[in-house]
């Protein structure tokens, strides 16, 4: 993963959500925004701001690319560094996704918003990930948030 930042860095075992209590894509996004701030990848006092970025992408266009997966992302000025979530949606979410299908599994990427080469690189590389349904399937199966860390540590291989 040339020209990324450490997946370790990014992502941090207390910013995974195993089981998301939400029930609407909008719950669903600030509780992960929540549990980034909480899990020290993302500055406390930004939570508000990136949740109505990653809100207002959504209304753009779904993140739900198929396969039970959703990517929310966006770009926040004055961010230091990239911030990473997955949650694990196990009644499933309606994102709006390309094929119709809730979402259970939700890797939400945040970026300075002057590091725009490293989020469409970070975007990319998820968004691959989330088209093998292993990658999908074993997020599901995982029992937690450090096991879902570690697939997606995993596969960075």
């Amino acid at each position: 993963m040339e020209g990324l930042p450490a997946l370790e860095e990014m992502f941090a075992p207390e910013a995974m959500v195993h089981e998301l209590q939400g029930g609407s894509k909008v719950e669903v996004i600030e509780e992960m925004v929540k549990a980034a701030a909480r899990g020290g990848v993302l500055p406390k006092g930004r939570v508000a701001e990136v949740i109505e970025a990653i809100t207002t992408r959504e209304e753009r266009g779904s993140t739900g690319m198929g396969r039970g997966v959703a990517i929310p992302h966006a770009k926040i000025a004055g961010l230091r560094k990239q911030a990473g979530v997955i949650g694990r949606a196990p009644a499933g979410v309606d994102f709006k996704a390309v094929d119709g299908e809730p979402v259970s599994v939700i890797v939400m990427l945040i970026s300075p918003e002057s590091r725009s080469e490293q989020h469409l690189a970070m975007l990319k590389w998820v968004s691959t990930l989330a088209r093998d349904p292993d990658f999908a399937s074993f997020i599901r199966q995982s029992g937690s948030a450090e096991a879902m860390l570690e697939v997606l540590v995993e596969r960075a291989g």
